[in-house]
């Protein structure tokens, strides 16, 4: 800005309705001074934040590396489920499989998708269920593998529907009509740093930690998905479980 001359300059916020095509413009003017600095300071915020993100990936790829099964020995057809997952993973391919109940077919999924993590390049896992009890299951895995490998640091999420973990069915979601909303990015950095401190971060305790910093528990769980975690989520048709990972 200097370079060009400008002492002064206006900036918009521009929402756009799919809907009806409309746009609405919010216009403030700032000193070429002030937009320097406020562009220096979210760089030295997000600077600070991707330091200690890489190096959480890194103690949790380390743990990872040397992760052990939870259990003293596999199940009859566990550990041939477990390699197939793997190999799938290694592959990039889908893997379609069907297992009698009570093999362990959560505890072996996830104890492999994990062991594939630093070898083959995935950063989160996904498990999509469609019923509460599958949900359960994968919780209970995930803390299961995390009480056995305190090092990794692993962060589990829970996400759910929005209409189940809104606080204020009754309200619009904006600052004008919801409490939880108005303010809500101030109050974000301070509710995030407290989510990411807390192991398994399913419905209950991502409630408890937005409303102890007033934020909405829906809107806190979307905006903390950034950075090595695992994603827990519900499904809303058929019966199956199914991981899934990104890298």
């Amino acid at each position: 800005m200097p370079e060009r001359g400008l002492a002064q300059l206006d900036v918009a916020l521009v929402y756009f309705d799919i809907a009806s095509q409309q746009e609405t413009v919010f216009t403030e003017s700032h000193s070429a001074e002030s937009l320097r600095d406020f562009f220096a300071q979210s760089c030295r915020a997000f600077t600070a934040w991707a330091a200690r993100e890489a190096e959480h990936r890194s103690r949790r790829d380390d743990a990872l590396a040397a992760l052990a099964f939870p259990h003293p020995t596999f199940r009859t057809g566990q550990r041939a489920l477990a390699e197939a997952v793997y190999k799938g993973a290694a592959s990039g391919r889908c893997l379609l499989a069907q297992a009698p109940t009570g093999i362990g077919k959560t505890v072996g999924t996830v104890f492999a998708m994990l062991k594939a993590a630093r070898p083959h390049g995935l950063d989160k896992v996904f498990y999509l269920t469609a019923k509460t009890t599958g949900r359960r299951l994968a919780l209970d895995a995930a803390q299961l593998i995390g009480d056995t490998a305190p090092a990794a640091g692993l962060r589990v999420l829970e996400l759910t529907a929005r209409d189940k973990l809104c606080e204020h069915r009754d309200k619009a979601c904006h600052g004008d009509s919801c409490p939880l909303a108005k303010g809500f990015y101030d109050r974000l950095p301070a509710a995030r740093d407290a989510a990411l401190e807390v192991g398994l971060l399913d419905g209950p305790a991502l409630r408890g930690v937005a409303l102890q910093h007033a934020v909405c528990p829906y809107y806190l769980g979307q905006n903390s998905r950034a950075g090595p975690t695992w994603w827990w989520a519900t499904s809303t048709t058929g019966s199956t479980a199914a991981p899934c990972c990104t890298r």
